[in-house]
């Protein structure tokens, strides 16, 4: 499993950086959003529901993928 930093963004619009372990997958063509297996944000691991959304439990936040992180 890769992981990579990515964007994503709160139910309030505020933007966080996040850990996403990426499963691996034989087909490409299944977008990247859609190949999260979990993100991890302020020490917290979140799994996707059906809506590919990321809620945590302990406060309530929803956040949703946004775009990966320039590394550059």
């Amino acid at each position: 499993m890769n992981n990579i930093q990515i964007k994503v963004k709160d139910q309030f619009e505020t933007e966080n950086i996040a850990v996403a372990f990426i499963k691996k997958v034989n087909e490409q063509d299944i977008p990247l959003f859609k190949r999260i297996e979990h993100i991890e944000i302020e020490g917290e691991i979140l799994r996707p529901n059906m809506e590919l959304l990321f809620e945590n439990p302990k406060d309530g936040r929803i956040y949703q993928f946004v775009d990966i992180v320039d590394i550059n």
